[in-house]
C-alpha cells in the first residue's frame, strides 16, 4: 500500500492537490514553504499518533493550527484497490470507506528525543508488531475481568469478616446459657404446675427461635434482590436512546439492529418486572413470618407471667434464657450461611486467578514478539547498534498507584512504593493482601512486620482490582557502539542519537514510511554511508517519503519523486512535482537544495582539486 494522493482544502497548504509514486518521494522547498505542515497533516488524516504523548499533542496541534477547519484527503493505493481517508479540523477521528495500516511517520523532533523516553523506545519496537488491536482488546477484558471480579470479592470478604466476627460470639452464648441453666432448673422444683408451664414455654421458645433464623434468612434473601433490582433498574435507565434513520439516507441498515436492541429493552423490563415479584413474594413471606412470630412471642408472654406469678423473678430468668437461645440459634444458623460465603469467595479467588493467568499470558506473549523484534533489529544493526526487550521493566506507573494508595497511612509512601513496585508485581501485592501476608511485604521493602502489617491494612481497603491490572510495561535499550564501549542511547549527543534512531526506522520495508528532516544533526558521511545505502537496499515497490534540505537524499537516493513547495508568505503550494530526469528538478535541486549552480560548480571543483591530491 501506497500513498498515492494529498488534497488539502482551507488553511495555510488551501487548494494543494499532490501526487506520490512507489519508492522514494522527496519533498523539497524552502524554509517556510509547508514541507513539515504537508507531512502532519497527513499524520492528521490518517490518525496517526506520535511515538510519546507529548510529540501526539504537538502534532495534532501543529496540523490544527495550519488547516483550522479545512479538510485533508489521503488517497491509498492497494494494487486494485483504492482507499480514500479524509479527516476535518472538526473531526475527532479519520474517516475511511476501508480498513488501511497506517503509515511509520517520524517528525523532526521525534528522531531527536523519540529514544529519550521509555515509551519512545516502546512504541519504536511496537511498530514492527503490526496490528495490536486484538491483543489489545482482549487485555482490556481480561482487566476488566478482574476488576469486577476483585470488587465482588471484596464485598464478600467484608461480609465474611462481619459473619465472622458475629459467629464468635457463640461460645460466649453457649457459656451464659450454662450459667443461667441451674436457675432455669430450680424453677422446676417449685410446682407441677410451674414445670408443666416451663415445658411448654421451652417448646413455645424453640419455636420463636426457629422462627427468628427464618425471618433473618427471609431479610438476607430480599436485601440481596433488592441490591441486584437496583443495578438492574440503574442499567434499563441508561439505556440509549436511538434516533430514528434519516428518510434522506435512503433504506435503514441498522433494521435487525434495533429490532434486537427493543429485544433486549424488553427482556430487561421483563427481568426487571420479575425480580421485583420476587421481592415483593419475599416481603409477603417476611410479614407473614413476623406476624407469626408476634403471636408466639405474645403466648410466651404470657407464660411468664404466669410462672412469675407462681415464684418472684421466674420470667425474668425465663425471658433471659430465651433471649439468649434465640440469638444463638440464629447465629448458629449463621455458620451455615458463612461457609457457603467462603466457597463461594475461594470460587471468585480461583475465577480471578485464571482470568489474571490469562492477562499475563497476552502480556507475556506480547513480551516474546517484543524481544523476537529487538533480536532480529540486533542482528541486522550490530555489532554498531544494539537493541534489547526487557520484561515489565516501566514500574513507574506501578509505584506511582501504590503511592495514591499509602497516602494517608502515616508511611514514608515515597520511599516505600518505589521498593515494592520493584520487587511485587501488581498480581502479587493484591494476592498478598487477600492473604494477609506480612512477610512478604516486609521482605520485599526491608520494613519491620508492624509496618507492613499497616501497608496491608491500607492495601485492603484500597481499590485492589484496579492495582491488580496495573500494567507494567516493558522497557527496551538502545545502545550504540562508542569506540569500544556500548554507551545506553540517554547518554549520546543529538547526532549519536539520530544514527541509531533512523537505522532503525528504516527496517520497516512493509510499510509506508514519512520522515521529516531527517538530515539534521547527521552528517553527509552518515547520510552517504547508513541512510542512502538504507534506502537503496529497501523493496523498490516500498514507499518512503522524506522532507529534506539535504541534497544528497533525493540525488544519491535515486528519488522516484520529487515534490517542490513555495510559499508567497500567505499560502504554501506546490512548485512542481516530477523525477529526476526532469530538468525542472534538477534546477529545483540545485537552486533550493544546492544554493545554485554556481555554488554547486565551486564546490565541484573544491571536492576534484583535493581528490586528486
Amino acid at each position: 500500500m501506497h500513498i498515492e494522493r494529498v488534497q488539502i482544502e482551507e488553511g495555510f497548504l488551501d487548494g494543494l492537490d499532490v501526487s506520490f509514486a512507489h519508492g522514494l518521494n522527496v519533498i523539497i522547498g524552502e524554509r517556510g514553504t509547508g514541507k513539515t505542515s504537508l507531512i502532519e497533516l497527513v499524520r492528521f488524516c490518517l490518525g496517526v499518533d506520535g511515538y510519546t504523548s507529548e510529540s501526539t499533542k504537538r502534532s495534532l496541534d501543529h496540523a490544527l493550527s495550519v488547516l483550522g477547519g479545512g479538510q485533508v484527503t489521503v488517497t491509498l493505493s492497494d494494487g486494485d484497490r483504492q482507499v480514500v481517508v479524509t479527516r476535518t479540523g472538526g473531526d475527532d477521528t479519520p474517516r475511511a470507506v476501508d480498513p488501511f495500516v497506517r503509515p511509520i511517520i517520524l517528525s523532526q523532533t521525534e528522531i531527536e528525543t523519540v529514544g529519550l523516553q521509555a515509551q519512545g523506545r516502546l512504541s519504536l519496537l511496537d511498530s514492527f508488531i503490526g496490528d495490536q488491536g486484538d491483543a489489545n482488546v482482549q487485555e482490556a477484558a481480561a482487566a476488566s475481568e478482574v476488576r469486577s471480579i476483585t470488587a465482588e470479592a471484596e464485598a464478600l470478604r467484608r461480609e465474611i469478616e462481619e459473619l465472622t466476627e458475629q459467629v464468635q460470639a457463640i461460645p460466649a452464648l453457649e457459656r451464659q446459657i450454662s450459667d443461667l441453666s441451674p436457675k432455669e432448673q430450680e424453677l422446676t422444683k417449685v410446682s407441677a404446675e410451674a414445670n408443666e408451664k416451663k415445658t411448654r414455654l421451652d417448646a413455645i421458645s424453640g419455636r420463636i427461635a426457629a422462627s427468628s433464623v427464618g425471618v433473618a434468612a427471609l431479610e438476607r434473601f430480599q436485601e440481596a434482590v433488592s441490591r441486584w433490582q437496583s443495578l438492574l433498574s440503574t442499567a434499563v435507565s441508561r439505556a440509549p436512546s436511538v434516533e430514528p434513520w434519516p428518510a434522506a439516507a435512503g433504506p435503514d441498515p441498522l433494521t435487525k439492529a434495533r429490532v434486537a436492541l427493543r429485544q433486549v429493552q424488553e427482556n430487561l423490563d421483563k427481568a426487571l418486572h420479575e425480580l421485583g415479584q420476587s421481592s415483593l413474594e419475599a416481603q409477603t413471606h417476611l410479614q407473614s413470618s413476623l406476624n407469626h412470630k408476634i403471636k408466639i412471642e405474645d403466648r410466651a408472654r404470657q407464660l411468664r407471667r404466669e410462672i412469675e406469678s407462681l415464684q418472684e423473678g421466674a420470667g425474668a430468668i425465663i425471658r433471659q434464657g430465651q433471649q439468649l437461645r434465640e440469638r444463638k440459634a440464629r447465629l448458629d444458623s449463621l455458620k451455615t450461611v458463612l461457609a457457603e460465603r467462603r466457597k463461594v469467595f475461594q470460587a471468585l479467588i480461583a475465577k480471578r486467578s485464571s482470568v489474571l493467568d490469562r492477562l499475563d499470558k497476552i502480556r507475556e506473549d506480547r513480551f516474546s514478539s517484543r524481544n523476537q523484534i529487538a533480536t532480529e533489529l540486533a542482528k541486522t544493526l550490530g555489532p554498531r547498534i544494539r537493541v534489547r526487550a526487557f520484561r515489565a521493566g516501566q514500574f513507574d506507573r506501578f509505584a506511582a498507584a501504590i503511592a495514591d494508595v499509602l497516602r494517608g497511612s502515616g508511611l514514608r509512601y515515597n520511599e516505600l512504593s518505589p521498593m515494592l513496585a520493584k520487587n511485587v508485581s501488581p498480581r502479587e501485592l493484591v494476592e498478598a493482601a487477600d492473604a494477609n501476608d506480612i512477610n512478604l511485604i516486609a521482605e520485599a521493602t526491608g520494613i519491620t512486620k508492624d509496618r507492613a502489617s499497616r501497608a496491608l491494612v491500607q492495601l485492603r481497603n484500597s481499590d485492589l482490582g484496579t492495582l491488580a491490572t496495573v500494567p507494567v510495561e516493558d522497557t527496551v535499550s538502545l545502545q550504540l557502539l562508542d569506540g569500544t564501549i556500548y554507551k545506553d542511547i540517554g547518554e549520546l549527543s543529538t547526532g549519536q542519537r539520530c544514527t541509531v534512531v533512523l537505522p532503525l526506522v528504516l527496517r520497516h520495508t512493509d510499510r509506508i514510511l514519512i520522515v521529516d528532516q531527517p538530515e539534521d544533526h547527521i552528517d553527509n558521511a552518515f547520510i552517504a554511508d547508513t541512510l542512502i545505502l538504507s534506502l537503496i537496499a529497501r523493496d523498490s515497490g516500498s514507499q518512503v517519503m522524506f522532507s529534506t534540505h539535504n541534497a544528497n537524499i533525493p540525488v544519491l537516493g535515486n528519488a522516484d519523486r520529487v515534490v517542490q513547495l513555495g510559499s508567497d508568505g500567505r499560502r504554501g503550494f506546490q512548485v512542481l512535482a516530477s523525477n529526476l530526469n526532469d530538468s525542472r528538478v534538477v534546477e529545483a535541486i540545485t537552486t533550493v537544495m544546492e544554493g545554485g549552480a554556481e555554488a554547486f560548480r565551486r564546490r565541484a571543483s573544491f571536492y576534484n582539486k583535493y581528490a586528486a591530491l
